[in-house]
Order: structure tokens, then sequence, then C-alpha cells
């Protein structure tokens, strides 16, 4: 493997601890960071080198912030570990001359309609998808495809949302704008069929080259029981059929090479129908929701530091070392309401348990379904073991263990488990 001088690395936005501090460990292991963000965490602040203080709202702005760092201080190159900040970024290299994708390819691949008239043109099986910047025009979409379907704003990185008639199609596309106010490049939201048959996966890959893109983790998602989509859990398994599926890993790569990526680490999400696999979407960052971290306790390949090399000029280095299997569950509130318990395991010595979290605090308001977002999730805990069957049912042993109860208002409390 290649490795250039460790010259800094330019990181837009630190994220969440909970999702985040992985990912950044990671890429401080092997790089000295500089994070460009409104503000340094407590958290991240032991692993930078330097910082350059500015919101992320304005892309102008970023790179006048940028700009005036670098005349006194040299990188070698930027990145990012939010999907969010993939097109920002994007931006920001090709301004400053750095190793990255072109900004029109991260735009289109943010753009599922443009993306999927781009890989149809090409001839690379997907699914049918509707941009849209209002709920007029998402009523139209989806009466266009026909119920049910889906809405997803790629720029903000939400679960998709179900919507089997015009009033939930309206619920969804508030809810949805609601999570995106604060995100730039979060004005459009994308509608799109879900009548198919199968499963949906991710599948994470590394693009080496224009000419080399190589599948490292197939990423198996659990849905939530309700009609809403939401993602209550991901699982990876080192030995998943569908890593030696040729069609599948061909279909990522096509994907990936026609729609102008040539270098980076990108998340596909991929239907498996029974004419074959569709493209839903491929985003040009890393996926978010800690599936990095079981990307690295399933295989021993951490894709952070496969960015961070890549932003650098450098060949990262993705040779398995862990032929496991990991999986992560995250609680959702099955009420709105406040929280008056929160009751965590006392299993923490099992050393298959990778980490429990609480993402709320006793007293706070949470959004019950259909109106529940990532923004809402309750905790979340990671196991390992030795394949993906043993590690859901270590998910649920440690359920059994969790409850949080939600005072509803003018009503007893309800138990979430």
């Amino acid at each position: 493997m290649h490795t250039s001088p460790r010259r800094p690395l330019l990181l837009m936005g630190a994220g969440v601890r909970e999702y985040h501090a992985h990912s950044l460990l990671q890429i401080a292991a092997t790089h000295p960071v500089v994070l460009v963000d409104r503000a340094v965490p407590p958290w991240a602040r032991p692993y930078l080198t330097g910082e350059v203080t500015v919101s992320l709202s304005d892309p102008g702005e970023v790179t006048a912030a940028v700009g005036k760092f670098l005349v006194d201080h040299s990188v070698g190159g930027l990145v990012t570990y939010q999907p969010r900040h993939a097109r920002l970024a994007a931006h920001l290299a090709q301004h400053l001359g750095l190793p990255g994708n072109s900004p029109a390819t991260v735009a289109t691949c943010q753009a599922p309609v443009r993306a999927r008239h781009v890989l149809r043109e090409a001839d690379v099986p997907s699914v049918q998808v509707h941009t849209v910047d209002d709920v007029r025009a998402a009523l139209d979409a989806a009466r266009t495809l026909g119920f049910p379907v889906s809405l997803t704003a790629p720029a903000v990185g939400t679960d998709p949302l179900r919507a089997d008639c015009a009033s939930e199609v309206r619920s969804a596309y508030r809810t949805l704008r609601r999570a995106g106010t604060a995100e730039p490049f979060a004005a459009t939201m994308n509608i799109e069929e879900v009548g198919l048959d199968g499963p949906e996966v991710g599948v994470e890959a590394v693009v080496l080259s224009p000419d080399e893109v190589r599948t490292v983790a197939v990423t198996r998602k659990t849905l939530c029981q309700d009609r809403s989509q939401a993602a209550v859990g991901y699982s990876i398994d080192a030995h998943d059929e569908l890593l030696q599926d040729d069609t599948l890993t061909r279909l990522v790569a096509q994907a990936a090479t026609t729609l102008g990526l040539t270098v980076g680490v990108v998340h596909a999400d991929v239907r498996l129908t029974a004419r074959g696999p569709l493209i839903l979407q491929v985003g040009a960052c890393l996926a978010d929701d800690l599936i990095p971290l079981l990307v690295a306790r399933a295989r021993g390949i951490e894709l952070a530091r496969a960015a961070a090399a890549l932003a650098v000029g450098d060949t990262p280095d993705l040779s398995p070392t862990r032929e496991a299997a990991a999986a992560i569950r995250y609680l959702y509130p099955v009420t709105s309401g406040r929280l008056v318990r929160l009751k965590a395991p006392d299993l923490f010595t099992l050393p298959w348990l990778d980490r429990f979290t609480w993402t709320q605090r006793t007293g706070n308001a949470v959004l019950g379904p259909p109106r529940s977002g990532r923004e809402d999730r309750l905790a979340h805990w990671v196991v390992t073991g030795a394949n993906a069957a043993e590690c859901t049912s270590r998910l649920s042993r440690i359920a059994k263990h969790v409850t949080a109860r939600i005072a509803k208002p003018a009503s007893s409390p309800v138990e979430t488990r």
C-alpha cells in the first residue's frame, strides 16, 4: 500500500458522537484532522489538529473560510463521512484541486430522477423514481407511479416513509421537510415505486479508480413491522452469499462507473427482484447509521480509513481480517409523549455486546409512528457473532432488557420495548 506524507486532512462536519465517533477515530488514527464545522463538539476535540469555524449551510462562506485557513496552512485532502455533506465536499475539493468526485457527479447521485435517466440510457437496471419540490408535485408523482410509494429526502439521509394514499403523501412530505429545514441542498424529495417483489439490500463498495470498483460488504436491512419502511436495524455477515453474487457486484460497479464516480467509498441501495437486482440509488459517500462500524466488526475493513486514504491520493488496504457478523438495532418510541423512564440492560460484560447507547434522556419529548424519525430514536445497540442468525438472537436478547416509559399527554405512561 502506497502512503503519502501525513499532511492534514480537511473533514467536513463532525457529526453526532453516537453515530460518527467511530469514523472520526479511524481517520484520526492515520491522518491529522482539521475540522470544518460551525463548532467543535467537545467529544471530537481530542482527535483534531486544527479547525475552521464556519456554518456548513452556505457553500460560499465555507469556501471563503477554508481559503483563509489555507493562506498559512496546507492540506493533503478533504473528506466527509456524512452523506448530507457529500455535495458540499465535492464542490470544495474541486475548488481546491484535491482528489474527489466531481460536484456534478455527486449532484446526479443525489437526484435520483437524473441518476435513473443516466442509468437507463446505459441499460443499467434501476427502479422508477420522481423528484419533487412541493407537495402538489409529490401527489402528482405518486398518482403517476401508483400507490404504494415511498418518500425520501436524500440530502438529509432520513429513512424512507411509505404512503398508501394522498393524505399519507402529504403527511410524509411534511415530516421529511421538517427534518431537512436546516440542511443545504435539501429542498427536493424523491418518490419511488415500492410495489416490487424482493428485499432491499445495501452494498458497501470502494471506487479505487474509474475502472475498479470493489464490493466489501452487503448490508441487510430489518424493517419496522408497520408500513413506514423505516429501518429498525442492519446486519452484515462476512459469509453472506450475496458477496459472491457476480450479477450484484457487477451491477453496482456498472452503476457507479456510469454515474461518473471515480474515487471514494460509496453505498448502493439495491432491490432484489424476480427479474434481477435493480438499483435504487447510489450514494457518493460512506453509509450512515453506524454501518461502517458493522463492516469493521464483521470484515475488519475500515471504510472511513479507506475514504481518507483515497482523499489524499493513497491506495487503501481492503484486505478482510475478520470473518464474522455484526448487527445493530434501533429502539423507536411506540407513541408520542415525554420520556419518564429509561432502563438499560445489565449485560455490559457480555463479550459480544459491542456497545449500548441511549440517544435520548428522560424528560425529552419524542414523536411516535408514523411521524417518528431518526432524531426520535431512543437507543441503539451493536452485537457481534459468528453469523447473522446469531446476531439476530443476541439483538433480541438485549431488547428484552430495555424499557422506555413514555407519558402521553393527559394519560398514563406507555412502555416501549
